[in-house]
């Protein structure tokens, strides 16, 4: 932890994401006005004093939602990601350490399912279940718990033939206490560094999908859907693309090089 502090990049990328999700976290105190109500005699204002980047084509606070937004693609973003590393956890430990017949199904399962395209995959997934970020959450998990389990089964396999393991085997320790102890410590800064990364792309695919109207629907504020929304005027007011779409540059690439950081630091 003090290398990725003493990184002026990492430290960099903690503060701007440090500050984003307070952002998220204060948005009521920080706003006063409701995300979803505006005014049509407010509409397309300049940003001001009073609207600090000004308000949308329904007269809505561009900042407020642009806020709250952060509560919809960030914690949805987390809340998609919990899961996943969880089933891909659970995988990838049973996988690579019993090995066997539960190895090969389990593996040939992950095979056939990464041989089609992720993108293609959730959608597929939302056109089955339907339109809505509930169906959005399972589609991801759904698509992404097996790159987790393939990565944590190796590294499972690289430490199952340590000393170590191979000592607490041989005088009896319990499969629980093995890996809790000893195997899962290892394999941790590893998946730190790939759940900071896929961060990114997680937050990439619900605004995408938003974006596109299978995700989060208006009036609830998200960066995609906001993008989705400033698309019809973005001729007369580029201004309202150009605010979600940097929100969601500059959270993407904090994310990607706070992980490429930690990868350096390992």
């Amino acid at each position: 932890m003090k290398k990725i502090l003493k990184d002026k990049v990492a430290l960099m990328c903690l503060i701007i994401l440090a500050i984003i999700i307070l952002l998220g976290i204060f948005a009521p105190i920080i706003s006063s006005y409701n995300p979803l109500e505006g005014s049509l005699t407010q509409k397309f204002k300049s940003p001001s004093l009073k609207h600090l980047l000004g308000t949308d084509y329904l007269g809505r606070d561009t900042f407020t939602r642009l806020i709250y937004g952060v509560r919809t693609t960030l914690f949805l973003s987390v809340a998609t990601m919990i899961p996943t590393i969880l089933i891909g956890l659970i995988v990838g430990l049973v996988s690579g350490y019993f090995r066997g017949i539960i190895d090969e199904i389990l593996m040939r399962f992950c095979d056939v399912m990464m041989s089609f395209p992720s993108q293609v995959m959730i959608l597929a997934i939302i056109g089955a279940l339907g339109v809505g970020i509930r169906n959005v959450i399972i589609a991801n998990i759904a698509v992404k718990w097996m790159w987790y389990a393939r990565m944590i089964r190796g590294n499972v396999i690289r430490q199952n033939d340590k000393n170590y393991i191979l000592f607490s085997k041989a005088i009896g320790a319990k499969t629980a206490y093995i890996l809790k102890k000893h195997i899962i410590p290892l394999i941790m800064p590893e998946l730190i560094v790939l759940i900071t990364l896929d961060m990114g792309w997680m937050i990439l695919s619900i605004s995408t999908l938003s974006f596109l109207g299978l995700g989060v629907q208006p009036p609830v504020p998200e960066w995609g859907a906001m993008l989705s929304e400033a698309k019809n005027v973005i001729s007369t007011r580029p201004e309202q693309m150009l605010i979600p779409g940097l929100a969601i540059v500059i959270t993407v690439a904090a994310f990607n090089l706070l992980g490429d950081s930690f990868k350096d630091n390992q």
